[in-house]
């Protein structure tokens, strides 16, 4: 079964870990690889755990658990592009290879929604790589209206993005709510099975 709960300081390790197995799953042939080769998931996790301790108010982290360990992590908090019509955003929704496809990206996502309209925002926008079809599908599917394409500068090389977003938290809640379970309410812990 898996359960949500918001993510911790004590995490920070747990979700370098969870980000960089993503990454060097996902993103093969789409960054180079010489940098998938070269994450260091203790200087992740030290990053990490330096922003959640500097973290400002505004901003949700939730942390997906099968049987004690972590298996995905989603953040979302103000945009950081203040030139959009999108308040909030959607930074980072990451699952460890093999628990894709079970709902879990689903049930994170409800959560973030409801943890940022908590907070008072309305609208969400993400950003993925333009090449990661997969990430560009769900976000489809969940009602996420395509909005502009971008550049990701990654140490020094390009890196195309596009971006999705909902102008209303409200339609990714309704899409979210649909056959993922319930996550229960913004600040409370929930599960559901697969």
């Amino acid at each position: 079964m898996i359960k949500l709960r918001h993510s911790t300081v004590d995490d920070a390790g747990a979700i370098a870990r969870v980000q960089a197995l993503s990454w060097q799953a996902t993103y093969r042939g789409m960054i180079p690889q010489d940098y998938l080769d070269a994450i260091d998931v203790d200087a992740w996790a030290e990053r990490h755990r330096g922003h959640m301790l500097e973290e400002p108010e505004g901003f949700v982290s939730y942390m997906a658990e099968e049987e004690g360990e972590i298996v995905g992590w989603a953040l979302g908090g103000p945009n950081r592009d203040q030139r959009m019509i999108f308040s909030a955003e959607l930074f980072t929704i990451y699952l460890l290879p093999g628990y894709e496809r079970r709902g879990i990206g689903r049930m994170l996502m409800n959560a973030v929604a409801r943890g940022l309209m908590s907070l008072g925002f309305e609208s969400m926008i993400v950003w993925v790589l333009r090449d990661n079809w997969a990430a560009r599908e769900f976000y489809e599917a969940l009602g996420g209206a395509y909005v502009v394409r971008g550049v990701m500068d990654l140490d020094g090389t390009d890196v195309p993005v596009v971006s999705y977003g909902w102008r209303n938290l409200g339609v990714l809640l309704e899409a979210t709510d649909q056959g993922s379970g319930h996550c229960g309410e913004a600040g409370r812990e929930g599960s559901a099975s697969g």
